[in-house]
């Protein structure tokens, strides 16, 4: 085992994040300039911080301008609006709490990005040398799907989530398995509190030390405090979240008591079989058994949620929304270049020093490991466990690429210095210089192959793109300024464009791109779809004044193509209707029109 002295490391891994800080605030000081988060997650979370620390209680996670008059709590819980209100609180006295709000959204992603970094080392230093922690630190910095999640202005939970991820990486390879599993449940918990989407990667841990204690009773210790430290933080987590426990109170989307009631029937099972350590045959049959009684209690409390965190959702909100969520969606639905720019970096290298290993068979690799070479076939089996697991996962859902990013960064620190350190035993000079320059696209070479394609192909700036530029933007702080001067009403907008409103403005908004106010959006989906006269009356149901539109939003097209005879196609068209009145913006880019309310 070769673990990173902590004082010795702590000056240079310091100096590495805040070199890694200065670049990341001057690439995004547009977006810290606007005050407003990169995209609707962000912008969103803006509005729940500012409702809390408006009076709003830490229990109430309804957002009352969405989607009035049923609106509906978000399924996100306050924990990670914990470090941004407590920069707010100590900064707003001093430079304003406009002000402060900017500076914690700044200063939280990039503190969750040291201590990413700060796993990453840990994590590398359990298997490599010193010097390839410390550089597996700083190509954290290069692993693009985790510094979109940890940089500037980006305040949503995916960031968090990739914290945690190291985190309970970093418990499996710890050789305390009490303390170690205590810790890994607790981090589990948290991650699940935090979001659902750690849950294929939380079973997939869970049922390794599962397995290992089947076969062997390996990991049975660590096992137990795991299950024991996951119960525990969870129903403590639940409560703090919400403040209350009511077993009739389930939403598929988030830790609800019939998940904790369905772990705690597995537990009272499987618990006490860990502790007994009866026979191989008799503790496979425990686990299944175990198994079984949580799958029966989550059904019958819960049905709607068995195979989906989705099950309670609108139909129409799928067909439309969700299957048209990018990010959501698996590779292949994807553009080639986003794939390359995710999956071109980190994750094939450290693939690659896997396939590599293997190939060598490890014995012949320099790890240059103080300890035995089973231990550290072990530590790397976990990680290798976790890196094909989690890239797995991101072949499905895109945005999980960022976990199996990180978890590949060791293993790119270690391929880069493996690679460096050979081109400098090459004899030739001229054959030394170009192998060592190579080295470098170890380090990004997705992203650096799609920028020289970029450059050396022919993407002639046509007039089309010249005009699109030059036209005001509509989310432009001009458009938002001109829209916030107009007497605050209830607005139907773009999905993706809805929380910067409420961000930007004292306008209320019929519906956002968040799914637990999928009765809002169905109805947002049927007055741009349905005909005139049937949008109308919906949108008089739901005391819409205004309709506020960007043309070439993505979500309008959609409606356009498969409803040429909807609301939108027509107005888009030109139709005008004696209910609907335009409504000139100047310097906005947006289309307004008012939605006349007596009209007879």
């Amino acid at each position: 085992m070769n673990v990173v002295p902590s004082r010795r490391n702590a000056g240079p891994l310091l100096l590495i994040w805040l070199a890694v800080c200065t670049l990341l605030v001057f690439v995004s000081w547009d977006q810290i300039a606007s005050g407003l988060g990169w995209g609707p997650d962000d912008q969103l979370r803006q509005v729940q911080l500012r409702d809390w620390l408006g009076g709003q209680s830490w229990f109430d996670t309804v957002q009352y301008r969405i989607g009035s008059p049923d609106s509906q709590p978000m399924h996100w819980p306050r924990l990670i609006e914990l470090p941004l209100a407590l920069f707010i609180v100590m900064l707003g006295p001093v430079i304003g709490t406009a002000a402060s709000e900017t500076a914690a959204m700044v200063a939280v992603p990039l503190i969750a990005l040291g201590i990413a970094m700060w796993l990453v080392a840990k994590i590398a230093a359990e298997l490599f040398p010193t010097r390839v922690a410390l550089l597996s630190a700083a190509l954290t910095a290069t692993a693009v799907p985790v510094v979109a999640q940890l940089r500037p202005m980006r305040i949503d939970h995916h960031g968090w989530q990739i914290v945690l991820a190291l985190a309970a990486l970093w418990t499996m390879l710890r050789p305390e398995k009490r303390k170690a599993g205590l810790v890994m449940g607790a981090v589990l918990a948290l991650w699940l509190s935090i979001s659902l989407e750690g849950l294929p990667l939380s079973v997939a841990f869970i049922a390794l030390l599962a397995w290992r204690w089947v076969i062997s009773l390996d990991e049975g210790v660590r096992l137990f405090w795991t299950l024991t430290g996951f119960l525990g933080s969870s129903i403590l987590l639940y409560l703090v979240n919400h403040g209350q426990f009511d077993p009739a109170l389930n939403h598929c989307d988030a830790i609800s008591p019939a998940h904790l009631i369905a772990c705690l029937a597995g537990a009272v099972v499987i618990l006490p079989a860990i502790c007994f350590t009866p026979g191989a045959w008799v503790r496979f049959m425990a686990l299944g058994l175990a198994g079984l009684v949580a799958l029966s209690i989550l059904y019958t409390a819960a049905p709607q949620c068995v195979g989906s965190a989705f099950g309670e959702m609108d139909p129409l909100v799928r067909d439309y929304w969700l299957v048209n969520v990018a990010e959501g969606m698996p590779v292949w639905q994807q553009s080639w270049d986003k794939n390359i720019s995710l999956f071109g970096g980190s994750i094939i290298i450290g693939l690659g020093a896997l396939a590599y290993m293997r190939w060598k068979r490890f014995d012949a690799i320099a790890l240059e490991a103080t300890g035995p070479d089973a231990v550290n076939k072990d530590k790397l089996f976990h990680l290798a466990y976790a890196l094909i697991w989690a890239f797995i996962i991101s072949l499905f859902v895109q945005r999980a690429a960022a976990v199996a990013a990180a978890y590949a960064v060791p293993l790119t620190g270690w391929a880069v210095d493996h690679a460096f350190r050979g081109a400098r035993k090459i004899k030739r000079p001229e054959r030394r210089i170009l192998a060592t320059v190579a080295t470098v696209f170890l380090i990004l070479p997705g992203p650096l192959a799609l920028g020289i394609y970029n450059g050396i192909s022919d993407r002639g700036d046509n007039s089309e793109e010249r005009v699109l530029r030059a036209a005001p933007a509509c989310g432009s702080p001009e458009s938002l300024a001109r829209l916030n001067a107009l007497p605050i009403a209830n607005i139907i907008a773009p999905f993706d464009f809805g929380a910067q409103i409420l961000v930007q403005t004292h306008h209320d908004v019929l519906a956002t791109s968040h799914h637990r106010n999928d009765r809002a959006m169905a109805d947002q989906i049927r007055i741009f779809t349905l005909h005139p006269e049937m949008a109308r009356s919906t949108l008089k149901a739901r005391n819409i004044r205004y309709i506020v539109l960007c043309p070439d939003e993505a979500e309008l097209q959609l409606y356009a193509r498969k409803h040429p005879d909807g609301f939108w196609a027509r107005l888009s068209e030109g139709k005008t209707f004696d209910w609907l009145q335009p409504v000139y913006l100047r310097d906005s880019g947006l289309l307004l029109w008012r939605v006349v309310p007596d009209f007879p």
